[in-house]
């Protein structure tokens, strides 16, 4: 009977013996999966990065003295024979190239070029592709996504549909429309240990690296929108667009506030806001803190419209 019983107890320690291995197993091939899906993601979007900067002059300076641009000063005539002035044209109405030559004219800012082509994006990556985010000397220079309906849909999955990490640099449906004409626009991105996605926005906790890096880069199919950084700093990990109903008053002094930091990590630049600025948010995680996130934040130069 004792041998039977002692039998018995083998048998169930075996079965669960067994079990653990399979848990195990499952449990192991889950992480390789994950890891596998992470490596193929940074893999694609380097590949895209490549094509998009294929040709690129990368060592153009994004800054340039003003006073050195040559400007044509017309002859002086008589009264009589002077033309009047062409009109400016309207912005929606310039070529890429013409809005290109009014950001240099207006601010010295010589816009990166990039061969894009997004209808061949979206047909070839991923549908949800409308813009394309690319901030100089941080290694962020990626495709910006949207989902039709759901908002948190790319921060749990890759551009190509799998499900997990490094996912998507992206915006929400529910709080944003896709042309940045939205009083503020978010764009959200994982804080990643291997530096990617939006990891690297940390390092403008560095004055040197802050008083550096100045300009955010916006490419649309038919649009190029330029932002100046203003603000970067460590906020509430509260959702913005949900915790905020800014009238003109109100967010005057929103801008006014984010300007104001002065903690040890925070950095800002000083900058004159209307009710009619318009405000671009970059949010990722901070490591070791879920409660808050780091926030990068500027103001889209408009004067050129």
């Amino acid at each position: 009977m004792e041998k039977g019983k002692k039998d018995k107890q083998n048998k169930v320690w075996l079965g669960f013996g067994i079990f653990l291995i399979l848990v195990a197993i499952i449990c192991g091939s889950f992480l390789v999966l994950r890891v596998v899906s992470r490596i193929s993601a940074n893999k694609r979007n380097q590949e895209l990065r490549e094509l998009v900067n294929e040709g690129a002059d990368t060592s153009t300076p994004i800054i340039v003295d003003t006073s050195q641009i040559s400007v044509i000063i017309p002859k002086e005539e008589d009264e009589e024979t002077v033309e009047e002035e062409e009109p400016v044209k309207d912005w929606s109405e310039c070529t890429m190239e013409e809005k290109k030559e009014r950001y240099l004219e207006t601010y010295g800012i010589i816009v990166p070029d990039k061969t894009l082509d997004f209808d061949e994006l979206k047909e070839t990556v991923n549908k949800d592709i409308y813009a394309w985010i690319y901030i100089p000397n941080l290694d962020v220079d990626d495709p910006v996504v949207q989902h039709p309906d759901d908002d948190a849909y790319y921060l749990n999955h890759n551009l190509d549909g799998t499900a997990g990490y490094p996912g998507g640099i992206y915006t929400e449906p529910t709080y944003n429309n896709t042309d940045f004409m939205d009083r503020m626009t978010v764009i959200y991105g994982h804080n990643m240990r291997d530096d990617k996605r939006f990891s690297s926005l940390h390092r403008l906790e560095d004055k040197a690296v802050f008083d550096e890096v100045q300009y955010v880069f916006i490419y649309m199919p038919d649009d190029i929108l330029v932002y100046k950084i203003v603000a970067a700093y460590e906020g509430s990990n509260l959702h913005i667009l949900a915790t905020h109903a800014w009238d003109d008053e109100s967010w005057v002094d929103y801008l006014y506030g984010v300007t104001s930091f002065d903690g040890p990590r925070d950095n800002t630049r000083e900058c004159e806001f209307t009710p009619e600025t318009k405000m671009l948010t970059l949010s990722t995680c901070i490591k070791n803190v879920p409660s808050n996130r780091y926030l990068v934040q500027g103001v889209l130069l408009d004067e050129c419209r």
